[in-house]
């Protein structure tokens, strides 16, 4: 039985025309969809009925371990503070080949799968101070477009 393991997973956005790679990250979570309800119910019926409505994003995570020599991290935390909508990319841990952008166009290697969003995330201040810890950071990941599957290429 074949699993899908996720160490090696990376996280890249693309900001100013560029794709950045985050570096380091403790957790990832995309949050679940929910879609509202569009009440249909006729008023003779014996139950009621209703029609799937719009999608609700989920809302989920990014979460580091901060280490203020990594500059992505205080990417991160520049990003938050921006508010910016960023396209997001999400590659599994099957290769390290990385996605590239020309003309604004974001080209995917096939020999990773893929999950990508567009979102924003959130300012935060440093999770709890404790004994036998480090800085830690949890960003929400507010997302405004469900999540995108593209599935690897397999040999």
């Amino acid at each position: 039985m074949a699993v899908v393991k996720t160490q090696g997973t990376q996280l890249f956005a693309v900001i100013d025309d560029e794709i950045v790679k985050f570096v380091c990250l403790k957790k990832i979570g995309y949050g679940q969809d929910s879609f509202s309800k569009i009440d249909v119910t006729c008023l003779d019926a014996e139950s009621k009925r209703y029609a799937r409505g719009m999608r609700d994003p989920g809302e989920g995570s990014v979460e580091i371990n901060y280490d203020d020599e990594n500059i992505s991290h205080d990417r991160l935390i520049e990003i938050a503070e921006s508010g910016a909508e960023l396209d997001w990319y999400v590659g599994s841990g099957h290769t390290k080949d990385l996605p590239t952008i020309a003309a604004g166009v974001v080209t995917l290697p096939p020999t990773r799968a893929w999950n990508s969003f567009k979102a924003y995330i959130n300012p935060t201040a440093p999770n709890d101070v404790e004994v036998d810890s480090v800085e830690s950071y949890t960003f929400a990941l507010v997302r405004n477009s469900g999540l995108t599957r593209t599935k690897r290429v397999i040999p």
